[in-house]
């Protein structure tokens, strides 16, 4: 029977024990999907690999070779294999590889060996990296998972932090909400990757893990992991509506530019409505306008509450597989899971 790549004990190895990578593939190709504890030192740049590929489609691979070695030669080369070598010499356990393991790593490897380092390319490179964290997607046995679900601004973010837990937000670098940008999300191979690496952390733990949507901003949760999720036993976070909009203020417009609230809210238009729509934009106007306190802005926050948030929340609550474990504020909540679940860290169990 063939072994699954996800249980392969030499990447497992690698990942567990938080080996540091060298991904020398061109950083167009590092954007479009890195792999956890990589750091992108590449051996071409963006124009030398589109040169290099463009030699190797109309003559061939030994004229791309040459032009490769011409391309980076001199004081590009020793800058290129000075960063390898100061890399490794901070990090003596790191390896390097490409997307397959195959004429870059190696080149990378020979050079590196000329100035005194002895490294293998990571045998089958990005491709073999990528398989093995789609395997865990896929096929490895996922954890036992308890849902912390609870209305927008619960603070269920804090909760969190006390358990062993998948945070998906993170993760996705977005709060999960139409108001949850925070900036520059990683691409959605960039985020499976670091999602499969949890899951390889969380192996047969019991870990608790927020209720969340299928995409978080512009990044979706794989559909095996998802199902998973929602069919998973839940706990409801209850708060009053008063200290959760003092959550929001705090969490996401204390310190914030108008400009993006206006912005974002003008995306959910639609499912507002244009009266609502437009009594909530002249008072969030006027509210960073005139003022800068909590208070200024507590009435645009509550209308956001009661005409988008809670509505689609009780909605989305009535749908739920999962079956309800306990419902309470965070202190009972807390010892809720640490009397009864025990999805703790390591000193609670």
């Amino acid at each position: 029977m063939t072994m699954s790549l996800w249980n392969d004990p030499s990447l497992q190895r690698i990942f567990s024990r938080k080996i540091p990578l060298i991904d020398v593939r061109a950083p167009i190709e590092f954007d479009l999907g890195s792999i956890p504890h990589s750091v992108n030192i590449p051996i071409m740049n963006d124009e030398e690999r589109a040169l290099v590929g463009t030699c190797y489609k109309k003559q061939g691979q030994e004229k791309a070779i040459e032009l490769g070695h011409k391309l980076v030669s001199g004081a590009i080369k020793e800058n290129r294999v000075g960063q390898w070598k100061d890399y490794i010499l901070k990090n003596p356990e790191a390896e390097l590889f490409c997307f397959r393991g195959g004429l870059r790593s190696q080149t990378s490897c020979q050079w590196l060996k000329e100035v005194g380092i002895e490294r293998t390319p990571l045998a089958g490179g990005y491709k073999r990296l990528r398989g093995f964290f789609l395997s865990w997607l896929d096929e490895a046995p996922l954890p036992s998972l308890i849902r912390l679900g609870g209305p927008t601004g619960s603070g269920k973010s804090q909760v969190l932090q006390n358990f062993q837990n998948i945070d998906l937000e993170t993760l996705a670098h977005h709060r999960g909400s139409a108001f949850g940008d925070q900036g520059i999300q990683p691409s959605q191979i960039t985020f499976e990757n670091n999602l499969a690496l949890k899951l390889l952390e969380s192996f047969n733990k019991t870990i608790l893990i927020e209720d969340e949507s299928a995409m978080i901003g512009k990044v979706s949760i794989p559909r095996r992991l998802f199902t998973h999720l929602r069919h998973a036993p839940l706990v409801l976070l209850k708060i009053d509506k008063e200290k959760r909009i003092e959550n929001i203020y705090h969490q996401y417009v204390q310190g914030a530019e108008k400009e993006f609230f206006l912005m974002s809210l003008f995306r959910i238009q639609k499912r507002l409505g244009g009266l609502r729509f437009k009594e909530i934009q002249d008072e969030m106007i006027s509210s960073f306008d005139n003022g800068k306190t909590f208070e200024d802005h507590c009435k645009w926050i509550q209308m956001l509450l009661d005409w988008y948030y809670d509505p689609f929340y009780a909605q989305d609550l009535l749908r739920q597989p999962g079956e309800i474990l306990f419902e309470g504020n965070e202190k009972e909540i807390t010892e809720y899971l640490k009397a009864s679940v025990k999805v703790l860290r390591p000193e609670f169990n």
